[in-house]
């Protein structure tokens, strides 16, 4: 049995631990839970990632669609007719402006974020995460395992301890998508810096750090499939400026520096480069 499988062996295993707790519960004691998804000509995948929103087994949520396109996107999500789904249609945005948006429009105890192509693996995602949230007295963040998944590469799993010694290597414990926050903190915290462009959920993660009096509860077990997509020269380098500048921000130069040391990203930008030379020298 491979090391993913037996990933899944004690996800599925630890889910039914804690879902085994829930009749200490009422249904109407769960927290609200917003999930938040910008869009932008996603026509082709946003059903896969709505249809697993509306399968989870859980008594309150609303999906918020914030939406800039130009196809049928709006249209493929309108066809659920679902009283749970409410669609924005805002003028061209960034993304991070689009999820603050997002966050303007909810009315959930705690937000969540995906993106279109990303899911939840299991039916009680919404339910397991809630649950350990309340098992912990509600705390600003609960957040779990990401499956990290693209057409290139081995499907990896992220999830990390969260802590300062983690960030100062431009790191995060795990996905924004595997992440549940509460509203409130989001809010207090001036939302997502809409500068980013790829991360805005490090650096939402570094200031929320500063907190002292924020609680942060956490599982291992992988309950978001998260759609890596393709990664292009130009995102390799908005991603090592924009961790340099969020390193340096937080930390100071020497973290920066000493991230810069040891950060991967320039292998990674000149691996692309050179298989885009060979592509035009001898062709795919």
């Amino acid at each position: 049995m491979t090391k993913q499988s037996l990933t899944f062996l004690e996800s599925i295993q630890s889910c039914d631990k804690i879902l085994a707790m829930q009749d200490q519960f009422n249904p109407a004691e769960f927290p609200k839970v917003s999930i938040i998804i910008p869009t932008k000509n996603d026509a082709q995948l946003i059903s896969g990632t709505i249809e697993s929103i509306l399968n989870q087994n859980y008594p309150s949520y609303e999906i918020i669609i914030v939406d800039t396109s130009t196809d049928r996107t709006v249209e493929t999500v309108k066809s659920f007719q679902n009283d749970n789904i409410k669609v924005f249609s805002i003028p061209k945005s960034r993304r991070y402006e689009m999820l603050n948006f997002g966050i303007s429009k909810s009315t959930g105890e705690y937000v969540n974020f995906l993106f279109p192509g990303d899911f939840y693996i299991f039916k009680e995602t919404l339910k397991y995460m809630m649950l350990l949230a309340m098992q912990n007295q509600l705390p600003e963040l609960v957040y779990c395992g990401t499956l990290l998944r693209d057409a290139k590469s081995d499907v990896k799993i992220l999830y990390r301890k969260f802590n300062q010694e983690l960030l100062q290597k431009g790191q995060q414990p795990t996905s924004l998508q595997s992440s549940w926050f509460k509203r409130n903190c989001v809010v207090e915290l001036g939302k997502f810096n809409p500068v980013y462009n790829l991360r805005g959920g490090f650096d939402l993660m570094c200031r929320f750090l500063t907190r002292d009096e924020y609680r942060i509860a956490s599982s291992s077990r992988v309950l978001i499939d998260y759609d890596l997509r393709a990664v292009t020269r130009k995102m390799v380098v908005v991603h090592f400026m924009e961790t340099f500048r969020t390193v340096y921000l937080y930390f100071g130069l020497i973290a920066a520096f000493r991230w810069l040391i040891y950060q991967h990203e320039i292998k990674r930008f000149m691996k692309l480069w050179m298989h885009s030379l060979k592509i035009a020298f001898y062709g795919r």
